[in-house]
Order: structure tokens, then sequence, then C-alpha cells
């Protein structure tokens, strides 16, 4: 009868120590696999401006047309909800370009209003993307 009383006091203090461990651990693996979503959203945040910039760039060798190039960037942009999209083309004006002359699109965006977490690591972070093309 000893015996059996034993082994049930030793089950109960595994069992307590399981708990803390578990308890200790648990914000360690939430933190992994939160870090591990933002890390993956801002990974899709770069590559969608990438998509972006490249579209606008198709735009913008073709036709010259400023507020086309805009209207395809920002086409891209709506489908994933980015917001505060910036947008700038080296030359200024694209319309002026002749046949031949490159064409640099930047697209960037700030890392802390297109986030899942509001107190995530990409806080206080633009993720940017460029494109350049040569005008056809």
């Amino acid at each position: 009868m000893k015996q059996f009383n034993s082994g049930r006091r030793c089950h109960r203090r595994r069992s307590g120590a399981a708990v803390v461990e578990f308890a200790v651990c648990l914000p360690v693996i939430i933190l992994i696999v939160l870090g591990s979503i933002e890390g993956a959203s801002m990974l899709f945040l770069r590559q969608t401006l990438v998509q972006a910039s490249y579209e606008g760039g198709k735009v913008a060798i073709r036709s010259g047309d400023q507020s086309a190039m805009e209207n395809a960037i920002n086409s891209v942009a709506d489908g994933r909800r980015i917001k505060n999209l910036e947008i700038t083309t080296k030359p200024k004006n694209i319309s002026n370009t002749n046949p031949g002359d490159l064409i640099i699109i930047t697209v960037s965006a700030p890392g802390d209003t297109n986030s899942l977490i509001p107190f995530g690591p990409f806080k206080n972070q633009r993720v940017t993307a460029q494109a350049t093309m040569v005008r056809e």
C-alpha cells in the first residue's frame, strides 16, 4: 500500500512540473509564432511592391503616360490592401522620355501601417521596391 501512494505523489509532482514548464514556455512559443507571421507578412508586402513597380514599369515604357502607370501600380497595391503607398519615378515626368531612356520606378510603403501587429518589429520602417526599364 505504501508503494502505491508514493507513486501517486511522484506523478502529481511531475504533472505540476509540466504545468510550470508550459507556463514558462508558452510566451516564447507565442512570440516565435507571431514573429514568423509578421515576417511572412512583410515578405508578402515586399513582393507585392516588387510586382506593383514591375507592372507600372511595363505601362510606363509602352505608353509614357504617368497616370496610367500610377493606376497600374495602385491596382496591384489595392489587391493587397496596402496603405500609404508612395510612388516616385526618375525622371519625374515620364511623358518627356524618349525611346532608349531609362525609367526608374520606386514604390514604398510603411511597415507599421501595413503590419498585422501594430507594435511589431517593423515599426517606423519602410518597405521599398524598385524597377528599372528602358523606354520603348
